[in-house]
């Protein structure tokens, strides 16, 4: 049974929701925080990496977690809706932990 239930979630597809991109996760999990600042346009990020990103004393905690085609959205997909980050990208690097050889 479990297997099944592996297979069907790995051939899930993209929902079109924040799902897409990860998945909120506790502040003790981040490897790393973000400051954005008035002038950021975008932030990196690594597939599987944890990340707090904060701006004007507002912050969140995301598991980055995108499709492998996936390697750019915008970060207001993800950030709770009062917190102004319009106009920024995420860029997602792959996981060098993954790459073939």
């Amino acid at each position: 049974m479990c297997a099944a239930f592996a297979t069907s979630v790995i051939a899930a597809g993209p929902t079109g929701t924040a799902a897409d991109y990860g998945s909120n996760a506790p502040h003790a999990a981040a490897q790393r925080s973000i400051e954005l600042q008035p002038d950021t346009r975008h932030i990196n990020v690594t597939r599987g990496e944890t990340v707090t990103i904060a701006r004007a004393g507002q912050r969140f905690t995301w598991h980055v977690q995108t499709f492998s085609n996936k390697t750019v959205f915008a970060l207001s997909d993800i950030a709770p809706k009062e917190m102004a980050v319009g106009g920024i990208a995420v860029y997602v690097a792959a996981n060098p932990l993954y790459a073939g050889s």
